[in-house]
């Protein structure tokens, strides 16, 4: 069964696609929301951080997993060479639901007045202290939940095992017997 999967679209998860990949300090780049934004609410662009300063806001259309842009942004003045991250937020209606409204980001690197871009240390933000918005759990897994799946995968695996062994005694049962 597992071999047999195949990769699934899922147009509610929200992207946010920035052009050119490589911009100065205050030029304007080119942000745009293929899908997975909800229909009601503007679509803000923030700059540097999830609650970083808005740049830039949208209007989704009307479709079922809805798109906004493309539309321009203008960066920073004053942001340092480097790679840049800019998020777009959505505060979603009650009526909109899924996990629509997780921010999406987008990258674009920060040359030089030179056009070079500068290739510094670690990121500013270490992991543990980065925000979480909602895709790591905070408590860990606990034993009963760990048991509870590992008997589901035995008892799966048993149901596979009895219905091969019922397809092939089904073979054995009608396969006529040569007499002479």
């Amino acid at each position: 069964m597992l071999a047999s999967a195949t990769p699934s679209f899922a147009p509610n998860v929200a992207q946010l696609q920035v052009s050119p990949g490589r911009a100065k300090a205050g030029q304007e780049v080119t942000v745009f929301g293929p899908r997975g934004y909800g229909r009601t609410n503007p679509v803000e662009i923030r700059a540097g951080r999830i609650d970083g300063p808005v740049i830039g806001t949208f209007q989704p259309n009307e479709e079922l997993y809805a798109m906004w842009g493309p539309g321009t942004v203008k960066l920073p003045d004053n942001i340092p060479a480097g790679v840049y991250t800019l998020y777009a937020t959505q505060t979603l209606a009650a009526s909109e639901t899924h996990i629509r409204g997780i921010p999406a980001r987008g990258e674009v690197t920060i040359v030089s007045s030179g056009g070079a871009p500068v290739l510094d240390g670690p990121p500013d933000v270490a992991f543990e202290d980065q925000p979480n918005v909602g895709l790591l759990e905070e408590e860990p897994v606990s034993n009963g939940a760990v048991l509870l799946v590992a008997l589901g995968v035995a008892g799966g695996g048993l149901f596979v095992a009895g219905v091969g062994a019922a397809v092939s005694s089904r073979r054995r049962q009608s396969t006529p017997v040569a007499t002479k």
